[in-house]
């Protein structure tokens, strides 16, 4: 029987093959795809925890983690986490937070912001099925252009200003608003607004904002009622940032022409998809199951990262 720590890997699809090899050297690895109930069941067994964006570590699953040492997760976003629980417990959470030097290379979640923009912009899933059906009518899909658009990027930390460097290759006129900014202010040449002028100004926004509560609902019926109606509005942040109901509603009374989301209120709670956003048509939003920094390299750039990280702690 091993004498190292035991670590439950409780998403373990697709792990790092390097990360893991580093892992067995410190830990003994235990890797499986476990939902809520079977995490509840097995968690108990082991001194450190490693997940993604599946499962909700709250209070309930760390009550039950008698063993528990601390949590890793590679995400900058927290809020899967309960961190008062945590430290009531005296439990570590690891993460990507605050690595700022080593996340300037992590650029997947800018990039897909940008695929996003174009599938909406230029209709791309709705002519794929279009061709899938056995049509080829080019007619039915004139798009729009980000080439001299206004982008409005809300939230200028790391991923707000990659975002805002890739649009502005693309030949938009970029503008910003961020907590710490002033109107007025000039951050890399980018002029900074407000919120209001966000919306009233640009024909795309993009919001780049962290999941604090202090944040949620930040963009509501008052930013969209401003909205110039030719405005898509991206998020590939955090849903609860978002009034779902005003969202659906802008879009339903035509406030805004269209949405592009990758993340939706309320997600590690498994209701569901917001059924008014269902209801719309292809031509309103197009939606990806948070799938912004998933992609192989991003994902093993952080887990090797992590393990790392992790790594250190232990010894």
């Amino acid at each position: 029987m091993s004498d190292k720590p035991k670590l439950l890997i409780a998403e373990s699809e697709g792990f790092s093959e390097k990360a893991f090899a580093l892992l067995e050297t410190m830990f003994d690895v235990d890797a499986q795809d476990l939902c809520r109930k079977e995490l509840l069941k097995n968690v108990a067994l082991y001194d450190y925890l490693w997940v993604r964006l599946r499962n909700m570590i709250d209070a309930e699953v760390l009550s039950v983690a008698t063993r528990l040492k601390a949590v890793a997760t590679n995400t900058t976003g927290l809020n899967h986490l309960d961190l008062d629980a945590a430290a009531d417990r005296g439990i570590a959470v690891l993460s990507l937070r605050g690595e700022v030097d080593f996340l300037r290379e992590i650029r997947a979640t800018a990039e897909h912001t940008i695929g996003l923009c174009l599938a909406q912009l230029r209709g791309i899933p709705d002519a794929h099925r279009h061709c899938m059906n056995g049509h080829w009518d080019r007619n039915q899909f004139r798009g729009h252009e980000i080439y001299q658009s206004t982008v409005g990027i809300i939230g200028y930390g790391r991923l707000g200003a990659i975002t805002a460097s890739y649009f502005q290759a693309l030949g938009a006129n970029v503008i910003v608003h961020s907590a710490g900014l002033s109107e007025g202010d000039v951050m890399d040449g980018f002029p900074v607004v407000t919120l209001d002028q966000v919306f009233e100004r640009s024909d795309i926004v993009s919001l780049h904002v962290n999941g604090a509560p202090e944040n949620h609902g930040m963009i509501g019926e008052r930013q969209f009622r401003i909205a110039k109606p030719n405005c898509l509005f991206i998020n590939t942040a955090r849903g609860e940032l978002v009034d779902q109901q005003a969202l659906c509603h802008a879009l339903e009374a035509g406030w805004i022409a269209g949405a592009a989301l990758d993340v939706i209120a309320n997600e590690q709670e498994m209701r569901g998809i917001e059924p008014r956003l269902l209801n719309l048509s292809p031509q309103q939003v197009v939606m990806t199951p948070h799938v912004g920094g998933n992609t192989y390299e991003s994902l093993d750039r952080t887990e090797v990262f992590l393990a790392e990280k992790l790594i250190a702690l232990v010894r």
